[in-house]
């Protein structure tokens, strides 16, 4: 009986405080707004659906509010399970979650599927990768990651009536598995190697696998769990050699589900890789910072080299993600020290946040753009747009502008400070691929500006495009904003 009360007493030293529910106030408000979408879908009349997604930004915006004045407790960390979480990513994931469904309301009605569905997926989705951010646990990142990748299969093939979203959905459903064997594979021996360590009281926690690597760092258990780690977050960023899923399941999912997965997602996995870094895998960042100089430079060669010989917008710009994803793993694997986070982690997170405005600029533009079947967006079919939407070029060739690095853009700045980490850290090799794939990539990158501005239709879709205001002045606006926020970054950098 008194072994029994001792484990009773225990278990209720685990339970979690008000103070940690707490902490975790934005991810419950955007779970109970996803759980809130799907009752409206049963009680509200036809006339009145378009509140679901009202409702949900509406609660996005809220749960930013909280997101800025969350007021970080040291002791509302769930027994272990969570770290101190920055308010920055999870602002980033509820901006990536808003425009996805500012795109997506129109696009998903027009192609015959449920709203509030879609948008109880979305916000799932975000408040897992919220929870993501502050994981401090192999059990909070694993549930955490795994949780938001399932919301993004059924997001992926949610397209019933589209043989390409289903088949996308498949793909993406075999290389996520593919990805979590990995990664829990992983997890499994660097919980070995913390559990040989004596001094490691949960060879779960990021903290213990710390301590048992710094005790070894040259165990091969520890250096192969790694690896496999690495591997398994590779994966979610959409890095070389694990891209080959990129290009085939972006064209075939929906394109607002495309941007999401090209933004939310590899921020996800960017954030997951930054969290390793700074935690089990610190001690052995030296061997961790040449695997990603490894991936860094084969991202992007196969993205850009890839995307050369494509005649499918959307497969382009896949491919032109797996190059970005080089080039924000080129700026990580600087970083082989401690000290050397804080001015990396700020330039990635720089470089993610114009790479995330510049994606929802160009899918905006497209998933505007009627097409016969959303999967087979052909550069062709762009032909004409200047005359039919101005509005809708202009967002276009902006987006793709800060995409490509042209200057003044915001993606432009961004870029050059990755080059000029590289430059301080004498990576000289990978600075000399990272400019080579830039010239490279300007090709693919004006070959859509030049169909959509330079090349004129010779059927009848010149006709102007008849669309909802905000539907063509989204994407302009955000286009607008990689322009003036790369002058803005300018002034501030030199001034």
């Amino acid at each position: 009986m008194t072994h029994l009360i001792a484990a009773l007493d225990s278990f209720k030293g685990l339970a979690p405080t008000a103070s940690d529910w707490y902490s975790l106030l934005p991810e419950i408000v955007i779970a109970g707004l996803g759980v809130f979408a799907l009752l409206q879908s049963l009680f509200l009349p036809s006339n009145a659906r378009w509140l679901i997604p009202s409702v949900a930004r509406i609660g996005l915006v809220f749960a930013a509010y909280l997101s800025i004045n969350a007021i970080q407790n040291p002791d509302s960390d769930f027994s272990g399970l969570l770290g101190d979480g920055s308010s920055t990513w999870r602002l980033l994931f509820i901006t990536c979650a808003l425009l996805t469904s500012l795109i997506a309301s129109r696009f998903i009605k027009a192609h015959g599927a449920d709203d509030a569905e879609y948008h109880h997926l979305l916000l799932l989705v975000t408040a897992a990768f919220m929870v993501l951010s502050q994981a401090n646990h192999v059990v909070s990142f694993f549930v955490a990651l795994e949780m938001a990748t399932v919301g993004l299969y059924i997001l992926v093939g949610f397209l019933r009536k589209s043989n390409a979203s289903l088949e996308a959905g498949v793909k993406y459903l075999v290389a996520g598995g593919l990805s979590s064997a990995l990664l829990l594979m992983g997890f499994v021996l660097l919980y070995g190697v913390a559990g040989m360590n004596q001094g490691v009281t949960d060879a779960l926690s990021f903290d213990d696998i710390a301590l048992a690597l710094t005790a070894n760092p040259n165990s091969v258990l520890g250096l192969v769990g790694a690896a496999l780690v690495i591997c398994g977050v590779a994966f979610k960023i959409g890095s070389f050699p694990f891209h080959s899923w990129i290009p085939d399941v972006y064209q075939g999912a929906p394109t607002p589900t495309t941007a999401l997965l090209a933004t939310s997602s590899k921020a996800a996995g960017v954030v997951g890789l930054i969290i390793l870094m700074q935690g089990p895998l610190l001690p052995i960042l030296p061997q961790v910072s040449i695997v990603l100089t490894v991936l860094a430079a084969g991202s992007l060669l196969t993205g850009n080299v890839g995307a050369l010989g494509s005649t499918q917008t959307k497969r382009a710009l896949a491919l032109s993600g797996v190059s970005h994803a080089g080039f924000i793993l080129a700026g990580l694997s600087t970083v082989s020290s401690k000290s050397q986070f804080p001015y990396a982690h700020g330039i990635v997170l720089l470089y993610l946040g114009a790479y995330c405005v510049a994606t929802f600029a160009t899918m905006g533009a497209l998933a505007a753009i009627p097409a016969e079947s959303d999967d087979r967006r052909s550069l062709l079919d762009l032909r004409g747009l200047i005359r039919r939407s101005p509005s809708l070029t202009a967002s276009l060739t902006l987006g793709i502008g800060s995409l490509a690095g042209i200057p003044p853009s915001l993606g432009f700045f961004t870029k050059l400070m990755v080059l000029l980490l590289l430059i301080q850290t004498q990576a000289w090799g990978l600075l000399a691929l990272s400019v080579v794939s830039v010239a490279i990539s300007i090709y693919y990158y004006f070959a859509i500006i030049r169909e959509a501005t330079l090349r004129t239709t010779v059927d009848d879709k010149s006709t102007s495009l008849s669309l909802p205001w905000a539907t063509q002045n989204l994407p302009l606006f955000l286009g607008i904003l990689t322009a003036l926020g790369g002058i803005l970054l300018a002034l501030l950098k030199y001034n």
